[in-house]
């Protein structure tokens, strides 16, 4: 029971970010330690491990709505999906939509491939309207070893350079870099390992948070090596989403964090203190892409003039 104080905790043998409030990034380079500054005003019967992201989970599970409601974190966020900007089939209006009226999620994030145009027009009608969740601007990255998302930017991230520049553009325009759906061996978009070392290895390029929850095919089976590698390796702030490209998809994965704004899931990742969650794609989810796909493809008739 740790109430309005500020606790750092010390984690090996990797460092991760330090809270936004802090403003700065500490690393402790020469012991390899990880610092990590975690302010959170903490009351009732919440105890300094429950607050820490994945800490109580086994070391290949997602967080459920019971653990996520005991430990705090009654937030749902979805920070990756897409729409007709890129390759999802529902338009950004309709991802709005359905988002207020067939979810319960507190914040989204439209991250369309190597497009932001979409996210930026998503936003504007968001800020018109009056919508009970919050919304982030983000862009999935296709970067030469696999794909990224970048929150909170303004600017697109042009694709094809690699993971460590893109990183670092993410962060000149203050956002945060998510490895997304890593360690799919049949995934060529798909961050493999000896990548995720080398960015855990550099003291100049860090990750904001690792997806550790992906709802569609890409997860199956991965999610689990990523959870267990992050559990074990790096230790980033853990994520979970959907990577929705139907409407009905959205929300099947999911980040808890404790609040219910854009500004709190940004702070709980920075602190660490997010979890993933959810479950995967519906097999209606598949056909419904699929018969979008099919028939995008389809050559039109001809039409026989008389």
């Amino acid at each position: 029971m740790y109430q309005g104080v500020s606790l750092y905790y010390i984690n090996l043998p990797h460092y991760l970010p330090i809270g936004q409030d802090v403003g700065t990034r500490c690393i402790a380079s020469s012991a390899n330690i990880q610092l990590r500054k975690i302010t959170s005003v903490m009351n009732s019967n919440i105890s300094l491990n429950d607050t820490i992201g994945t800490t109580r989970l086994k070391k290949r599970r997602q967080m459920t709505l019971d653990q996520a409601h005991s430990h705090g974190k009654p937030g749902r966020a979805d920070l990756h999906m897409h729409s007709t900007y890129s390759d999802g089939i529902a338009t950004i209006e309709q991802i709005l939509h359905h988002t207020q009226h067939n979810t319960n999620l507190s914040v989204i994030a439209l991250t369309d491939h190597d497009e932001i145009e979409g996210s930026l027009r998503a936003r504007d009608l968001w800020a018109k309207g009056k919508y009970r969740f919050d919304y982030i601007v983000g862009e999935e990255i296709s970067t030469r070893e696999g794909h990224m998302l970048a929150l909170f930017i303004e600017k697109r991230i042009a694709p094809g350079l690699s993971i460590e520049r893109s990183i670092d553009l993410v962060h000149e325009q203050g956002g945060l870099a998510i490895v997304a759906h890593p360690m799919n061996r049949i995934f060529r978009h798909s961050c493999q390992r000896e990548v995720l070392d080398r960015i855990h290895t550099n003291q100049d390029v860090w990750l904001d948070g690792i997806e550790t929850w992906n709802a569609s095919f890409c997860g199956i089976y991965a999610n689990r090596v990523a959870m267990s590698a992050n559990r074990e390796i790096y230790g980033w702030p853990e994520l979970g989403n959907s990577d929705a490209h139907t409407l009905n998809s959205i929300g099947r994965g999911c980040t808890w964090f404790n609040g219910s704004t854009a500004q709190d899931v940004r702070n709980a990742i920075e602190a660490g203190q997010c979890a993933p969650g959810g479950r995967l794609w519906r097999v209606n989810d598949y056909l419904r892409l699929a018969r979008h796909h099919i028939n995008k493809h389809r050559p039109l008739r001809r039409v026989r003039v008389a």
